[in-house]
């Protein structure tokens, strides 16, 4: 109880405009809509803004099967994630062994650059993630390297990607988001 780090709240109080973009379901690397969806809004109020004084913040609400996306390469090759969840590195079409979601895939067309959450990231992006769902992966894949749930479960969060906080929940993450001013972005 109270042990929850909710400092992110406190980075969202300054911001003029923020979202926040509910990610259930891990999605494709070579085709991350949420991704794309997130770095359009950033976009569109620099678009609207211009030089006036604004400061726009998006929050990842990351949930259910979509955990990994907030986890290090390190955490990816170590658990063998992409095999896990079936998700191809977009370079060589097998299993991804690094976040492929953190790293620039390559353009689906000339002048078209795909965002990242490395991208993201380096514009104030906050990212939430389902302790919940969290622990379920760590119960997953501690029976596979027959190890115990509670200390994969603490790697895991010990492997989030920079500006991560884990939260109860999913749902908890997105309405306390919601409390602080984001809109809620559904995809």
């Amino acid at each position: 109880t109270g042990a929850w780090d909710l400092s992110w709240v406190d980075h969202l109080a300054a911001a003029t405009d923020r979202a926040v973009f509910d990610w259930p379901s891990i999605g494709d690397p070579a085709d991350p809509i949420v991704l794309e969806i997130a770095d359009r809004y950033l976009d569109n109020c620099e678009a609207a803004y211009g030089s006036k004084r604004y400061d726009a913040r998006v929050v990842l609400n990351i949930r259910t099967q979509a955990v990994p996306v907030a986890l290090s390469d390190t955490a990816w090759e170590r658990y063998a994630l992409g095999m896990e969840y079936n998700v191809k590195d977009p370079i060589t079409q097998k299993p991804a062994i690094q976040n492929p979601f953190l790293h620039r895939a390559p353009d689906p067309l000339p002048g078209v650059a795909l965002p990242t959450l490395g991208k993201l990231l380096q514009r104030g992006a906050i990212v939430l993630v389902c302790d919940l769902a969290l622990g379920r992966l760590a119960t997953r894949l501690a029976a596979k390297i027959n190890g115990h749930a509670d200390d994969v479960h603490e790697e895991l969060r010990n492997a989030f990607v920079p500006a991560s906080f884990a939260v109860p929940s999913g749902i908890f993450g997105l309405a306390r988001a919601q409390n602080a001013g984001c809109a809620f972005v559904r995809m």
